[in-house]
């Protein structure tokens, strides 16, 4: 579960000679669970039906996405990859971030406009999921619940099979964290312009092209995420999406009763401890 392994498959799903595209990996990480979530639903629409194997994939790289990006909302930490700069990244987030990305910048159907208004990129990648976490840790019946992280360890460096949390699970470990850090500052990437997905990984992660001796972009990202959002703008985008969620139809069963001071505390309390911890 090394990003080799996810990056030989991309290269597969994007060549044109097999009938790829630069969207290939976030529609079918869509059919397979990715970003089902209600505002994710309401940015980017409903999920594709379940896909089949394209052919350009062999079985066992099939079958590798399929446990990468089959979405596990109790175990959100199984869809990660282990990258060169040694972070572990959460898949679901960074593909949700690619598939905005790209299709704000023209590749693909347009994005919709929120109300009330919201960043798609910011809403599919990272502040549905602080809202929501935050308001489970609030509102749930464990008094102790935590809102975000832990961290977790490989069972193995040079052949990672198994992540395991170094403690009890939020919604948002630490894995789901930095893919979703990664998401947006690589749809903000593509927003500007389509590039082929792998090439755009290839150079963020600093994998096989050279730059192992450099520290790659991607060791950059608390610096680079805190430049892009900043914690005043990442409290506003929570509170939008916590808005958009409440005129949804029907209110998911978390927001009931959740008023816009009360959900502007819980904006202002996420956006601060995610910063704090990651930014």
């Amino acid at each position: 579960r090394h990003t080799d392994s996810l990056l030989d498959i991309l290269d597969a799903l994007e060549s044109p000679t097999r009938g790829g595209s630069p969207g290939a990996a976030a529609t079918l990480g869509r059919g397979l669970g990715v970003c089902s979530t209600p505002a994710c639903r309401a940015v980017l629409g409903e999920p594709p039906g379940t896909p089949e194997r394209p052919p350009s994939v062999t079985p066992g790289q099939w079958q590798l996405l399929s446990e990468l990006l089959r979405h596990d909302p109790a175990a959100p930490e199984r869809g990660a990859v282990l990258a060169p700069d040694g972070s572990t990244v959460a898949l679901a987030p960074l593909l949700a971030g690619i598939e905005a990305g790209l299709r704000s910048g023209g590749f693909g159907r347009p994005l919709p406009t929120l109300e009330p208004p919201a960043d798609p990129l910011l809403a599919v990648t990272i502040a549905e999921a602080l809202g929501t976490s935050f308001l489970l840790a609030d509102g749930g019946d464990n008094a102790n619940a935590t809102a975000l992280g832990p961290d977790g360890c490989w069972d193995d460096v040079e052949n990672p099979q198994n992540y395991t949390l170094r403690g009890p699970p939020s919604p948002i470990p630490d894995a789901v964290a930095i893919g979703a850090m990664d998401g947006v500052l690589l749809g903000a990437r593509l927003a500007q312009g389509p590039l082929p997905v792998a090439e755009l990984l290839r150079g963020y992660y600093g994998t096989g092209n050279g730059s192992e001796e450099a520290r790659p972009p991607s060791s950059y990202r608390r610096r680079d995420f805190g430049a892009l959002v900043g914690r005043a703008r990442l409290e506003k985008e929570v509170a939008a999406v916590l808005g958009v969620l409440r005129t949804l139809s029907p209110v998911p069963e978390l927001l009931r009763g959740v008023g816009t001071q009360e959900a502007a505390a819980v904006a202002r309390r996420a956006a601060r401890e995610f910063s704090e911890r990651y930014v």
